[in-house]
């Protein structure tokens, strides 16, 4: 196991309580326009409109609403192949470099957001059966993979304080 201090259960317990909210939302709303959907199908011959539109919009929305929430655990999915190769100082090392790595990316993800929510602004982009505006998931995207990074930032800062203050 790792001897780098983890802050105890959460860095942030409201934050992760109001994550975990938001991110059961569309899972909630997925289960019951599915059901509503086949019942309406099958029993009355009418599909909800534009379901799988929805469905859609709140399918990216479970990924992104539950992706600060993960990254605030530290729960992503990680490979430990290398992390007997580090001991002492080498850990702090390691975690902050995948730290960096991981803010990079979602750093990165961010801004393509960002510059296709901006996109979906000027074309005023929408779904085609229900008209939804692209730039309302869009930007709601960005917002989480934006809050993910910042996460990620914290994570790197915290790690980078323990490094400084270990002997």
């Amino acid at each position: 196991m790792s001897d780098i201090p983890t802050p105890s259960p959460s860095p942030a317990p409201a934050l992760e309580r109001a994550l975990s909210w938001l991110s059961a939302l569309p899972v909630a709303l997925i289960v019951t326009l599915t059901f509503a959907d086949v019942l309406g199908r099958y029993l009355l011959s009418s599909p909800v409109r534009g379901s799988m539109e929805i469905i859609e919009f709140a399918m990216a929305l479970v990924v992104f609403t539950a992706l600060p929430l993960v990254t605030l655990q530290r729960g992503h999915v990680s490979v430990s192949l290398i992390d007997n190769l580090f001991t002492g100082k080498g850990r702090y090392i390691k975690r902050m470099l995948c730290d960096a790595v991981s803010a990079l990316a979602l750093g990165l993800l961010s801004w393509r957001l960002c510059l296709q929510s901006m996109d979906d602004l000027q074309t005023r982009a929408a779904t085609v059966v229900l008209g939804l505006p692209n730039a309302a998931l869009s930007l709601t995207l960005t917002f989480f993979a934006g809050l993910s990074t910042v996460v990620v930032l914290m994570h790197l800062f915290q790690t980078c304080r323990a490094f400084g203050s270990h002997e």
